[in-house]
C-alpha cells in the first residue's frame, strides 16, 4: 500500500487530474447511491405501512392521511388522488359507477400521479450511468498517457532500462486499477436501483388497476 502512495505522489500534472476527476466521480456516485438507498428504504417502508393498513381495514392510516399523503408514499398519493377525484365527482352531483369516460379519466389522473413518483425516484440516476461509463475511459486515458510518456522517456535516453519505464507503467495501471474502483460500485448501484425502480414501477401499475376498479362503483 505504501507503494501506492509513492507512485501517487511521484504522478505528473496529467495523470494527477485524471485521477482527482475519477476520485470526484466515485464520491459522487457513493453520495447519489447512499441517498437512493435511503429514500427507497423509506419510500417502500411508508408503502408497506399503507397497504397493510387498508387491508386490515379498509381505510387509509390515521386521521390525518389526506394532508400526510405525500409523505406516506406512492401508493398513498394514488389513493388520495383517487380520493380527490370521488369528492370532486360527489361534489358535481354525481353519483353512482363511474362510467366509462370517467374511468378513463381516472386512470390518466392516476398515471399522471404514478410519472411523477418515479420520475422523481429515477433522479441522479443517470449520474450513476455516467459514473460507469466515463470512469474506465479515464482509466484507459491514464493508461495510454502513462505509456506514451514511458516511451518518451525511453527516446529521450536511449534505452529501455526498466527504471526509465517504470514511473509510467505505474501511473499507467493506477489509473486503470482507478477507473475501475469507481465504475465498479457505480454499475452495481446503478443495476439495483433501477431494479427498485422497476419492482416499485409494478407494484403502482397493479395498485392503480385495483384503484381504478374499486372506483369504478363510486366509492373507495
Amino acid at each position: 500500500m505504501r507503494e501506492v502512495f509513492e507512485v501517487l505522489g511521484q504522478s505528473d500534472f496529467v495523470t494527477s487530474v485524471i485521477l482527482i476527476v475519477i476520485l470526484i466521480l466515485s464520491i459522487g456516485s457513493w453520495a447519489v447511491a447512499i441517498a437512493k438507498l435511503r429514500e427507497f428504504r423509506k419510500v417502500l417502508g411508508s408503502s408497506r405501512l399503507f397497504m397493510d393498513a387498508l387491508r386490515t381495514t379498509g381505510k387509509p392510516p390515521g386521521n390525518d392521511f389526506w394532508s400526510r399523503s405525500r409523505e406516506i408514499g406512492p401508493l398513498a398519493r394514488m389513493y388520495a388522488e383517487a380520493g380527490r377525484f370521488l369528492q370532486r365527482r360527489s361534489d358535481s352531483g354525481r353519483t353512482g359507477s363511474l362510467d366509462a369516460d370517467e374511468a378513463g379519466l381516472l386512470r390518466s389522473a392516476l398515471e399522471r400521479e404514478a410519472g411523477e413518483d418515479l420520475s422523481e425516484r429515477e433522479r441522479n440516476i443517470g449520474f450513476l450511468a455516467t459514473v460507469t461509463s466515463i470512469s474506465p475511459l479515464l482509466g484507459l486515458l491514464g493508461t495510454v498517457w502513462g505509456i506514451l510518456t514511458s516511451f518518451i522517456g525511453m527516446k529521450e535516453t536511449g534505452t529501455a532500462d526498466l527504471s526509465v519505464i517504470g514511473s509510467g507503467v505505474a501511473n499507467a495501471l493506477t489509473t486503470t486499477v482507478a477507473g475501475l474502483l469507481a465504475a465498479i460500485p457505480a454499475n452495481i448501484f446503478h443495476n439495483f436501483v433501477v431494479g427498485r425502480i422497476n419492482s416499485l414501477a409494478g407494484d403502482m401499475d397493479r395498485f392503480l388497476s385495483e384503484l381504478v376498479d374499486v372506483c369504478r362503483r363510486g366509492s373507495l
